[in-house]
């Protein structure tokens, strides 16, 4: 069930909303989250059916594990659940990536287990990892196993993040949730905010990007540019739509989640970006990768290169492609790079500082789009100008000088000028939403700002951090 689809905006949302709401006024905030726990199995069975035993199996499984991991302080538990819980993530994701990359370099013909991931799995995994090993150093408290359930479990989530760690929600559920007017007008301004930033910008940009990724001829300069920037121009909006929504989701139910998102584009170095972009994705890797890896508390070459296999193992964790992978590890370089340009002591202005970094982001989005390496190498050439330089007509018709239709217009290169200039200058939908006062004007915009979106609404695409 996808956010931006008629039975979740028009029968779950307001269901679920209702029946929270309607069980804390009764004062039964225990039933409540009963009530919360079975309409997110239900949200997540909405899928496939086959696999809520799953979900559910490794949520009491862990939950549990995490109970005598805490009581005992066994590495041994702590190990055999770390491999447990990595071994279901890579049977599920990464046996046929193993099985074909095998079958090439031996000669092989081991048939694929055509498995399909289950959704939410890889966020899921994530979750618990911190869970158990947070058990493992005595930093939990709370082993109320409603509350853990709800916290695993909550819909907005459930699926595609943020990745919660178990203080973000458990805690808040201690205390009695109170409805808060202005709360609730907060979420629904970022549930109409990201509704749009997906339905009406992210699904329109791929309109136009996806014909380019799919072109069978090489792209111009022209061309492989505004595939580059305007994929991750479709990917901020449709991932930060994403986020807002699941913030806006929690805050109509009285639950503060982490934010994923902090005007990414904005970034002034690479190491800004990471602190911007996928917020908890970056706090879990550094928390449960890098400073376990020694971080740099061993001296600067071993930092490097404990970053360079954090966003090594970050890119492999989104998908099972040596794309992903290489990925990664262009982002380890680039921070490589960063710390390099830092010991120096020299600083850009901030516009070049903000430029670069936007430029690198963009070559490197090329690899977590392209189908394969050889089509990154071959948009990357494009890029630098080695497949001509074709200057796009300036109307949303036929090329001026031949007879063949352009993949991009300049009526297309305009507006995504526009867009970019939004995320590079203007402030995001979190830091206008702490300005927001329920009041009719207010209500009446983000109103008009909800129908809107549903009504240009497209063909109900998933989201693309969905496919993780």
């Amino acid at each position: 069930m996808l956010f931006n689809s008629p039975e979740f905006l028009y029968f779950f949302l307001p269901f679920t909303v209702a029946g929270w709401w309607g069980l804390n006024a009764l004062q039964r905030e225990q039933d409540a989250q009963r009530f919360e726990i079975l309409c997110s199995i239900y949200f997540y069975g909405w899928w496939d059916t086959r696999y809520v035993p799953l979900l559910i199996g490794n949520a009491i499984g862990n939950f549990y594990l995490g109970q005598q991991i805490a009581k005992t302080r066994s590495r041994a538990l702590l190990i055999t659940g770390l491999t447990y819980n990595i071994g279901l993530l890579g049977y599920f994701k990464y046996a046929d990536f193993w099985l074909e990359n095998w079958n090439l370099a031996t000669g092989s013909a081991y048939p694929m287990l055509q498995l399909v991931l289950p959704l939410g799995l890889s966020f899921f995994t994530f979750q618990v990892i911190a869970w158990l090993v947070d058990c493992y150093k005595g930093q939990v408290e709370d082993f109320s196993p409603g509350r853990f359930a709800f916290s695993i479990s909550f819909f907005p989530h459930l699926i595609a993040g943020p990745i919660l760690h178990y203080s973000d929600v458990m805690p808040q559920l201690r205390e009695r949730v109170v409805f808060d007017a202005r709360q609730f007008s907060q979420g629904l301004f970022l549930f109409a905010v990201g509704l749009f930033k997906k339905s009406v910008i992210a699904d329109r940009i791929a309109e136009h990007v996806d014909p380019l990724f799919a072109a069978d001829t090489v792209l111009s300069f022209i061309e492989a540019w505004v595939a580059a920037v305007g994929y991750g121009l479709q990917i901020y909006f449709d991932f930060s739509g994403y986020s807002d929504m699941a913030l806006g989701i929690g805050l109509l139910f009285g639950i503060v989640l982490p934010p994923n998102f902090n005007s990414p584009y904005q970034a002034v170095s690479i190491a800004d970006f990471w602190l911007r972009w996928h917020r908890t994705l970056s706090r879990f890797l550094r928390d449960y990768v890098y400073i376990p890896l020694g971080g740099n508390r061993h001296g600067f070459a071993r930092g490097l290169l404990a970053a360079a296999l954090t966003m090594v193992i970050g890119g492999f964790w989104h998908g099972a492609a040596w794309t992903f992978v290489l990925w990664g590890l262009l982002h380890g370089l680039f921070i490589g790079l960063h710390r390099l340009w830092t010991r120096t002591g020299r600083r850009l202005a901030e516009p070049v500082a903000m430029t670069v970094t936007f430029l690198a982001v963009s070559v490197a989005w090329v690899l977590f789009r392209a189908d394969s390496v050889a089509q990154a190498l071959s948009l990357w050439q494009g890029m630098l100008g080695l497949n001509g330089m074709a200057i796009p007509g300036l109307a949303a018709g036929l090329c001026q000088s031949c007879s063949q239709t352009p993949l991009i217009t300049g009526i297309e290169l305009i507006w995504g000028g526009i867009l970019l200039t939004v995320c590079l200058t203007y402030a995001n939908a979190q830091q206008a939403a702490q300005q927001l006062e329920p009041n009719l004007k207010n209500l009446a915009y983000f109103s008009t700002l909800l129908f809107t979106s549903i009504w240009l609404a497209g063909s109900h695409d998933s989201f693309i951090y969905w496919q993780f």
